[in-house]
């Protein structure tokens, strides 16, 4: 029930009838005294609404109450004041009656709903499920409120002598005395064999839940060739059956354990094992740990939203939401990302991207007004300035930050400088080169190769130069580079061959020429260089301002290799010279001068170029949080706290000054977001701290959302491609988020929270 306003209390309703209003043509006199007797009413009815609102019966109707709800029904329900104003409604306006005070004084039973405007009977709600000859339906007093004050003393006298009354009387005094002493439930003890039905179906459905939660861990899949009816505990002489990894450990484990063999082999004890209750596990285990990730979401006050989409193998769009967020204080405080769901999604516009985050997030139960930042990739439906999602997310959630994915910027700015020719012509040539000795008879010529040799090498064959992550390209490159001779040495034995796969290796075989070799060790040096900076990109406790620094370092160490580039080809140039079996051409009087103006200068311009203008917003969203480090005030941190807080501007620059004060008598020097969020007190600088916390949570990469494609793929495969999303989302959760602890008994409470055509009590 909402909070009446005060103009409430002097408004006509569509269901009351104020006495001001009723009375108001009957004289002046009258309607003043009535006004005057409101205003007095008016504040002891405001007292009451945040009472009422926790203990009106009307709040307690049709559903399941918990022990601790019953009490409060039966002994601690809102009641109306002496003096307390009781509505006219309209079908009484006729004969102007009203619900009388001295009711409630005469039936003890009777309790006033200020909500629904009605009379209930408080025991017959909590216990009565039927009543009336036939066991009718219950009606008004039990199921909704009951408003004929014409007939209401009849009705009443009558409702005292009713047995379902009397038995709910009698069920009320019962549970009082127990739930007093904290003695079992009144159900408990009135039913001692569902007590004890109760306690065997837990005892026995532990170790079945259990044994889901041990397949959804390790990944294994919970059927089998036949998973259903009875469980049969065979001998060895007979048959071996697949029956699935669920049943298998299920009844290995009812070897040490004899009442779960028993139940098991008793009739129709198997539906304990079926489908649909693997289902209610999964998705209970799975609610559990959402439940978990959103509490301490919820708690943190600030957080991030990451998304990727992807397909899987049913040919189905699934969006992977997934939050950042900051959780832990003083020197415990850490960043976590955690997977929420996956969301089936059918348009991939950018407004119907935005509204599937927007509704997930609140479907889970968090807060979108503390969402402070988006971390998708650059696609145009994603980026978008006008269409965009992340556009469209800010129109909800303003103060949303977009974040480009830091990994994909990277990735970017290699992919687009390796658009020199020469590059581009070396790296196709590797992916060519795999390509055909990628087969068993070829790969076998390389293998033999590779054994005669007297050298040891650390790879045994050429890896696939990876589509989309490109900095993960060094790996083939350096494989390939190890490996050059003896490829040589199999092209030549393959050239002898009477077929026409001598031809394509005699094609391969002049492609790598001077120019070849000098690209790959120009790739081969500027990847190793990308290679660690992506590593650290994906990792989850890194902050926005670090990746920028490792950026900006990185981009610093290539300009130096830059400046100081004729002695570093020069070294580049012999190692390519060694290898090279087909010499430069005649017409070039400087070959390392030529391929050092031609191959190497360009492409590292273009390198530091692109990782320059990359890396450029990333930088943008970090102007106004430099002065958290500098120390410095400075007009950017101003529009940080304008868009940010809602503060006065001296206080958060007397924090500021205070903060750097203590840093440099302690001579501490954050170097990073994590490192302030530790440094700074949240009890001595509240504004900063939660500056710094909102820059912790800032998105740096898509990683997470990435990673929960791999357990997309092991989890929904070929013969499990028709999985519900409720059983995907159960699965995911369990696989993903294996450091959360999870009990069986937890399950089981949640699993017993939930109805079920299933007969059997937990």
């Amino acid at each position: 029930m909402s909070i009446k306003k005060i103009t409430n209390f002097f408004k006509t309703t569509s269901t009351s009838v104020s006495v001001t209003a009723s009375t108001a043509s009957d004289s002046l006199k009258r309607k003043h005294e009535l006004e005057t007797e409101d205003s007095q009413i008016i504040g002891n009815q405001l007292e009451n609404v945040h009472l009422t609102q926790k203990n009106d019966i009307g709040l307690f109707l049709n559903r399941c109450l918990s022990d601790h709800e019953k009490n409060i029904v039966l002994t601690n329900l809102w009641s109306p004041q002496a003096n307390y104003l009781f509505p006219l409604l309209n079908n009484n306006a006729k004969r102007n009656i009203k619900f009388q005070q001295c009711w409630l004084d005469k039936f003890n039973w009777l309790s006033y709903s200020e909500k629904l405007e009605g009379a209930f009977c408080k025991y017959c709600v909590v216990f009565a499920k039927s009543g009336g000859k036939g066991s009718q339906a219950l009606g008004s007093r039990v199921k909704h409120a009951f408003q004929n004050w014409k007939k209401a003393l009849e009705v009443f006298e009558k409702h005292s002598k009713h047995e379902y009354h009397t038995l709910s009387l009698l069920k009320s005094e019962q549970f009082l005395k127990s739930f007093s002493s904290g003695q079992p439930s009144i159900i408990d003890i009135l039913d001692t064999e569902r007590m004890k039905q109760k306690k065997e179906n837990r005892l026995n459905l532990l170790p079945i839940i259990e044994c889901v939660m041990l397949c959804r861990r390790q990944e294994l899949a919970l059927r089998g060739h036949k998973d259903a009816g009875p469980i049969c505990f065979k001998t060895e002489s007979e048959p071996y059956i697949n029956e699935g990894n669920f049943r298998a450990i299920l009844k290995y484990k009812a070897k040490d354990l004899n009442h779960l063999k028993h139940f098991l082999e008793s009739d129709g004890r198997y539906k304990y094992t079926s489908a649909k209750i693997q289902n209610e596990i999964i998705s209970s285990a799975g609610d559990i740990l959402l439940e978990k990730i959103v509490k301490e979401v919820n708690s943190a006050k600030c957080f991030s939203v990451l998304a990727d989409e992807t397909t899987d193998i049913s040919v189905k769009e699934q969006l992977a939401l997934c939050v950042r967020y900051v959780v832990g204080s003083d020197e415990n405080v850490f960043v976590c990302e955690r997977f929420l769901k996956y969301i089936e999604i059918y348009s991939l516009t950018g407004k119907d991207i935005a509204s599937t985050i927007v509704n997930g997030l609140n479907s889970c139960g968090i807060d979108c007004s503390n969402m402070y930042g988006q971390g998708y990739d650059g696609a145009s439906n994603m980026s978008g300035r006008f269409k965009g999602t992340q556009k469209i997310v800010r129109e909800t959630c303003p103060k949303a930050l977009y974040v480009h994915c830091a990994a994909h910027s990277l990735n970017l700015a290699v992919s687009t400088s390796c658009d020199i020719q020469a590059i581009r012509n070396s790296l196709g040539l590797v992916e060519k080169m795999y390509c055909f000795l990628n087969t068993p008879k070829r790969k076998n010529v390389l293998l033999s190769v590779i054994n005669e040799s007297d050298m040891d090498t650390r790879s045994k064959s050429i890896k696939h130069l990876c589509a989309t992550r490109w900095v993960e390209r060094y790996t083939a490159i350096n494989d390939f580079v190890e490996l050059f001779p003896y490829v040589i040495q199999t092209l030549e034995k393959i050239c002898e061959w009477n077929d026409t796969t001598s031809t394509d290796a005699n094609i391969l075989m002049k492609a790598m020429d001077s120019e070849f070799l000098i690209s790959l060790q120009v790739i081969k040096v500027l990847f190793s260089y990308g290679l660690p900076l992506c590593k650290l990109l994906q990792k989850v406790n890194l902050d926005l301002k670090e990746a920028v620094d490792l950026a900006e370092v990185t981009v610093a160490t290539i300009q130096r290799l830059r400046g100081n580039i004729t002695e570093e080809f020069k070294q580049l140039f012999k190692e390519a010279d060694k290898k090279c079996t087909k010499r430069a051409n005649p017409s070039i009087n400087d070959p390392e001068e030529y391929y050092r103006v031609t191959i190497a200068i360009p492409y590292i311009d273009s390198f530091i170029q692109q990782l320059n203008e990359r890396f450029l917003c990333h930088k943008n969203v970090l102007k106004g949080f430099q002065c958290l480090f500098s120390g410095t005030y400075s007009d950017d941190f101003d529009e940080l706290l304008q868009f940010y807080l809602d503060t006065d501007k001296q206080i958060v620059k007397a924090e500021l000054n205070l903060w750097h004060a203590v840093l440099n008598n302690n001579g501490q020097h954050p170097k990073s977001g994590l490192e302030a969020l530790r440094l700074c007190k949240k009890e001595m600088f509240p504004n900063l701290h939660f500056l710094v916390q909102i820059l912790c949570s800032l998105p740096v990469s898509t990683a997470t959302p990435e990673r929960t494609f791999s357990c997309l793929k092991r989890l929904k495969t070929y013969l499990r491609n028709t999985m519900t999303e409720t059983r995907l989302n159960g699965l995911t959760m369990l696989a993903v988020h294996t450091d959360i602890p999870l009990s069986a008994e937890e399950v089981l409470d949640e699993l017993a929270k939930k109805p079920r055509k299933l007969d059997f009590v937990l």
